[in-house]
């Protein structure tokens, strides 16, 4: 875990927060004994969060790019309503594999479309979603919210991950660190935008919470 995610003030609000669903902790021992990066994984406070969200949003359509082993994804199905139309997508085939290994056998299984392809593209023959939430290649993310507001219903939502980028940020960036350069002129991109309410919370690595007006 990394330490900026997990100090006294995140502790004490994980454990003033609902629980962490157990499948999710079998999920997060099962990514850091089969992966080699698990601390992309969206953690208990944030998951607890995006859960909520899609509670008080109630959508008939929702969309993942970057699912990575399905902590997300479980996170944002658990509150989602019967009918509700849930692609997952993540590029990675190798993450999808293991992913899919996991979750094979539980009840959500039959209730998501699972997509292993190019988030980005994928998003061109979709219909109007409620919400779509974004843990996908940082470097594209600018073009992820151009086409996702388009495709987000009025007063959907739309969610980035790690918009704090390590906190990185918060101060000038190198001259070589062309990521968190990307990352800053993305947060900056999206502040500006006029069709829509942005929120950035400091939560974990950063989640920026975007509404449609």
């Amino acid at each position: 875990m990394h330490p900026d995610w997990q100090n006294k003030q995140q502790q004490y609000c994980e454990l003033h927060s609902d629980e962490e669903p157990l499948v999710l902790r079998e999920l997060t021992t099962y990514t850091w004994k089969k992966t080699i990066n698990p601390r992309q994984l969206s953690g208990h406070l944030q998951g607890r969060l995006l859960a909520l969200l899609v509670a008080l949003q109630n959508p008939k359509n929702m969309l993942e790019i970057g699912s990575f082993t399905g902590y997300s994804t479980y996170c944002l199905w658990e509150n989602a309503p019967k009918d509700c139309h849930f692609i997952s997508i993540e590029a990675d085939a190798e993450i999808a594999y293991k992913r899919d290994q996991f979750w094979k056998n539980h009840e959500l299984w039959s209730q998501i479309e699972w997509r292993t392809a190019d988030g980005l593209s994928e998003m061109d023959e979709l219909p109007k979603q409620d919400i779509i939430f974004i843990d996908a290649d940082k470097n594209r993310y600018k073009e992820y919210f151009i086409k996702g507001l388009h495709l987000l219903k009025t007063n959907g939502i739309m969610i980035f991950d790690n918009t704090l980028w390590s906190g990185k940020v918060l101060e000038k960036a190198a001259s070589k660190d062309k990521d968190t350069k990307l990352m800053q002129e993305f947060n900056q991109f999206i502040a500006q935008e006029q069709k829509a309410s942005v929120t950035l919370l400091p939560i974990r690595d950063g989640l920026s919470i975007i509404r449609k007006h």
